[in-house]
């Protein structure tokens, strides 16, 4: 090979550059941005569409329809799941998974809700989209200590500003802000008194506060700005503004009811930590930029230097992510210190100490260059690119250990150790090569595809791929250059136990291949036979004492009935000894703390409830007492306890869609699947999102009547929304920030439905007319919420899984009863959750899979060119679930996408075995030798190397295949059962095939020549 050769000549500086990638893989481990987890790309949005006054069926007909009709035509959209309620349209959507360059679809966005206002009516006041839901906060704190939310909402804004400086912080957002206004409550009985009504109250208003530029004037040489003062300064100026009487008389404003700043209304949703008022803040980090444990040791540094500041309240931490960083980073560090500390004992008990010495080192070495490109390509230190690393060991020292035994087997054959170097460089560089290629391209459909899955998993195949690279340029330029000083030219005995072996499996191929074969195919057809009990589970639940308990009552109702209720759940739980922490928002779901939990949109009827427990046994006992005791308690709403997930966001195991435009066609559909899911295995906790209605007060205007008397329907509206919701009467500066001046009633929206009737309004002379004297009014049920899915109304069904359940188990379920009983007509089934999830992860790696096959084929035909051979070593890759599936169902674990990382990582090692003792075959047939002779050849030469591989990369891994950790033990169980079974198949079948298959001619395929 001559770049050994060059890189001999020029050893030194080979020794440099690896030394000098050494030192920088070692500074990166401590300089490099850190993260528990990787970053998603921004693919989801919520558009939230605020327009006061007006009921659910009006949203979906003036809002919701024109917007999804524009939304729809936005190729990059893959889903559009819109909610809309009295006064607001809440729209999710997510972009198609291979949409990278989300900002450009964002964009589209946009514009397309440009398009879509145009057809909106008058009276919108808010139209916004939120493009970052994907982010997640580091840290989440709150302020605490006060009666007084506005001023603990305050002091929250200074705080924001004070921790915007701290280094690494991209944004601040506070929930829990109930904002402000200057409110003026009219008392109704005075206004009829002295025939005033709101709008001229309004008017007044606005005519004391224009802001009208003064002028300039000159004194001299200078210029003096005038200050006209036209706006309202102080609430004393508006206490003050002068109403007129119909009789020519002013009174001022205050003489008509009561002026204050207090908290905006309709109330905003509310946090509470421990059972007290809070306002909490969201901080988030520069994506990808920040090194989130030293950021946590910076942040905390800055809230002990100010909280002196804030007394009497109090900052405490809700949420802090850094601190679960650290705890993950240095258990998955032990885990690699511990694979690298086993697999280098294991081979220096094989290859003795000076041998086994040199080989060990190169995985430190692998490990680490492979940490410094990582870092140089902009890449963060999180969990999956660890474990990444994890599993490259005992694969990437494969190569190391492949060159020493040949470089034994030269010096064994008497040749000196530079010779026996060269030689073993020359006979292994290109198998090698190839064996590498096949197994980089056993990773290449994971490391290309697209989706919230692949995004998940990326740093898996990055860090292989890396390691697999450097390690063959290690194992084949570096590692001869230091053999040629280090390995001993004693020739080292070798072991009986695998002379043994050995000879045991020249017996069986030679002597019998037929019953080999026969055995080895009942296995496979038995092991199959297993195949429908595996359990399926796309990701596992996350290994944190946290767990989420997410409160829903009916659609209409009220923030405080959800107030009530949430605190009851709360001052129960803070009654349990295994609930370190509660952390409550009503009205919301506050923020994501963490990247799997599915955020749902506002709402006056929902409250979540973040439960720190003390440990992952309480978990479930407390997601247990929350459906046996807590739901019972509260029937009127549905508790849902879980713990967090990992992998993509699912808002349940089992979602079920159905989708149509008739209303009672849908609820039948949903009774109907409801009862079968109630009677499916393993499954509860079931729930829908269907609505029960609220009741309406309904106005229709006389139009005769109220046009005689020239009172428009304008005239009614504002004076029903002024009476309850009150009107806008411009904008007051409280401080740095404008407030609106809302005029209302003094009952607001406590308001009675007896008073709306006698509500009073003005004619065009002046005089009060009651309501019902122009209007019939009455009561109906109305639809609270209307929910859409791909712009049709729908419903939604969930349910969890009870312990060792499977989402298959239930589907199957379903799908057997709705072959007797199908749906009503019109209405369509689509499937969510796990199955939706793992059908998109499964058909991303499906896309990108025929890029991954050809390249293990070119790599094999390159090595081999001949089809025959080809055959021989695919049969390897069945062989290979001889063992996975047989160990999933005696570990007890579910087969889901992390159990599929394990196949497709040993795929890549069990081909590569089979090429190796191919390739000795082939050699030996070159030298002249009978097929029978090659076969028990390589058998003996191969065996040592092949097996040490094995038990170096399942050594490697039993740290994460005994860890308490949730995601890594199926995968790392699937590759460890899976790699020992396949390799004991392929030191038999592989010799079995080549005694069958190969012949003395076949030997060495000629250029040119088409072979066998």
């Amino acid at each position: 090979m001559k770049l050994f050769e060059i890189m001999r000549h020029y050893q030194r500086l080979a020794y440099a550059l690896t030394g000098m990638l050494i030192m920088v893989g070692i500074a990166s481990w401590f300089t490099m941005a850190r993260q528990e987890d990787p970053s998603f790309p921004q693919r989801a949005g919520l558009i939230k569409v605020v327009f006061p006054g007006v009921t659910a069926g009006q949203i979906e007909k003036l809002i919701t329809e024109p917007l999804e009709e524009q939304l729809t035509e936005v190729e990059e959209l893959r889903s559009i799941k819109s909610t809309s309620r009295d006064d607001v349209v809440l729209v999710v959507m997510q972009l198609q998974d291979r949409i990278y360059d989300t900002d450009a679809a964002w964009d589209r966005v946009r514009r397309a809700m440009e398009k879509a206002e145009r057809d909106f009516p008058q009276g919108v006041v808010e139209f916004s989209l939120d493009d970052q839901r994907v982010e997640i906060p580091a840290v989440v704190i709150s302020v605490v200590g006060s009666g007084d939310i506005v001023s603990m909402a305050e002091q929250a804004e200074k705080l924001k500003k004070q921790l915007l400086h701290v280094a690494g912080v991209s944004r601040i957002e506070i929930n829990g802000d109930p904002e402000k206004e200057l409110r003026i409550e009219l008392d109704n009985n005075t206004l009829n008194q002295l025939g005033i009504n709101r709008d001229q109250v309004v008017a007044a208003i606005q005519t004391h506060n224009k802001i009208i530029p003064g002028g300039l004037i000159r004194t001299g040489n200078q210029g003096l700005r005038i200050a006209s003062g036209s706006d309202l300064q102080h609430t004393g100026d508006i206490e003050a503004i002068p109403i007129a009487l119909p009789n020519g008389q002013r009174i001022p404003l205050h003489a008509l009811g009561k002026i204050s700043i207090a908290p905006k209304e309709p109330k905003a949703a509310q946090s509470y930590h421990k059972g007290a008022r809070a306002v909490s803040l969201g901080i988030f980090l520069q994506r990808g930029q920040v090194d989130s444990i030293k950021f946590g040791v910076a942040l905390r540094e800055r809230l002990d230097s100010v909280r002196e500041q804030y007394a009497p309240l109090k900052i405490e931490e809700i949420f802090f992510q850094p601190d679960f960083v650290a705890d993950r980073l240095s258990g998955l560090q032990l885990s690699l210190l511990g694979s690298i500390s086993i697999i280098a004992l294991a081979v220096v008990f094989a290859l003795g100490w000076r041998n086994g010495l040199m080989v060990a080192s190169v995985v430190p070495v692998v490990a680490i260059i492979a940490l410094a490109i990582y870092s140089i390509g902009g890449g963060v230190l999180h969990q999956i690119a660890v474990i990444g690393v994890v599993i490259s060991l005992g694969i990437l020292v494969d190569n190391a250990i492949v060159v020493v035994e040949a470089i034994e087997q030269g010096l064994q054959q008497g040749l000196n150790r530079k010779a026996a170097v060269k030689e073993a460089v020359a006979k292994m560089a290109f198998p090698l090569f190839t064996s590498t290629g096949t197994t980089v391209a056993a990773f290449i459909p994971l490391l290309l595809s697209k989706g919230g899955t692949g995004d998940f998993t990326r740093g898996v195949p990055v860090m292989i791929i890396l390691s697999l690279i450097i390690s063959y340029i290690i194992s084949v330029l570096v590692l001869p250059l230091l053999a040629e000083h280090l390995v001993r030219e004693r020739v080292r005995k070798k072991s009986r136990f695998l002379e043994y072996t050995s000879e045991k499996l020249v017996s069986i191929s030679r002597y019998h291949a037929g019953k080999a074969m026969i055995v080895g195919l009942a296995a496979l057809v038995l092991t199959l036979a297993l195949l429908p009990m595996l359990k399926l589970q796309f990701f596992p639940s996350a290994d944190r004492d946290q767990v989420y308990i997410d409160i829903t009552l009916p659609g209409d109702a009220t923030l405080e009935r959800t107030l009530t209720l949430s605190s009851q759940v709360e001052e129960a739980l803070l009654e349990r000894i295994d609930v370190s922490d509660v952390f409550r928002s009503v009205g919301m779901t506050g923020f994501r703390f963490y990247y799997n939990l599915d955020g749902v949109p506002d709402s006056t009827n929902l409250a979540r409830l973040m439960v720190n427990t003390t440990g992952l046994a309480a978990n479930q006992h407390i997601i247990d007492w929350v459906e046996d005791t807590l739901q019972p308690r509260f029937p009127e709403a549905t508790l849902i306890a879980k713990k967090l997930g990992q992998g993509p966001p699912s808002p349940a195991p089992v979602e079920i869609r159905l989708i149509g435009q008739s209303q009672s066609q849908l609820f039948k559909a949903a009774d109907q699947v409801k009862a079968i899911l109630a009677r499916a295995p393993g499954t509860h906790m079931i729930r829908d999102d269907l609505d029960t209605g609220i009741a309406e007060f309904s106005v229709r205007v006389e139009n005769n009547t109220a046009q005689e008397l020239g009172i428009s329907n304008e005239q009614v509206a504002t004076g029903l929304f002024g009476q309850s919701r009150g009107l806008n009467a411009g904008e007051y500066r409280y401080g740095d920030d404008p407030i609106t001046i809302r005029i209302r009633s003094d009952g607001g929206d406590h308001t009675q439905a007896e008073e709306l009737r006698s509500l009073y309004l003005y004619d065009e002379n002046g005089d009060a007319v009651p309501l019902d004297a122009v209007a019939e009014v009455s009561a109906q049920w109305s639809p609270a919420v209307i929910h859409h899915y791909g712009g049709q109304r729908s419903v939604t069904m969930l349910s969890e899984l009870l312990p060792g359940a499977a989402y298959n188990e239930v589907l199957a379920a379903l799908d057997k009863e709705l072959e007797h009983q199908p749906l009503p007509d019109g209405v369509e089934l689509e499937l969510g959750g796990d199955a939706e999830g793992s059908s998109k992860a499964n058909n991303a790696l499906l896309k990108t899979a025929p890029l991954g096959i050809m390249l293990l084929l070119f790599f094999m035909l390159l090595q081999f060119n001949s089809f025959r051979r080809l055959g021989i070593i695919l049969t390897t890759i069945p062989l290979s679930a001889m063992g996975i599936i047989p160990g999933l169902f005696l570990s007890g674990q579910p087969f889901g996408f992390q159990s599929l990382l394990g196949v497709i990582a040993l795929i890549g090692i069990v081909v590569n075995n089979a090429i190796v003792l191919l390739d000795l075959v082939d050699a030996r047939l070159a030298e002249g030798v009978s097929v029978d002779e090659a076969v028990a050849q390589s058998i003996r030469e191969r065996t040592a190397p092949i097996l040490l591989t094995t038990a170096t990369t399942v050594l490697g891994l039993l740290p994460l295949a005994l860890s308490a950790s949730t995601l890594w033990p199926p995968m790392a169980w699937a590759i460890i059962s899976g790699l020992m079974m396949s390799t004991l198949l392929t030191l038999v079948f592989i010799p079995v095939l080549c005694r069958v298959l190969l012949t003395p001619s076949q030997s060495l395929p000629q250029p040119g020549v088409i072979p066998a």
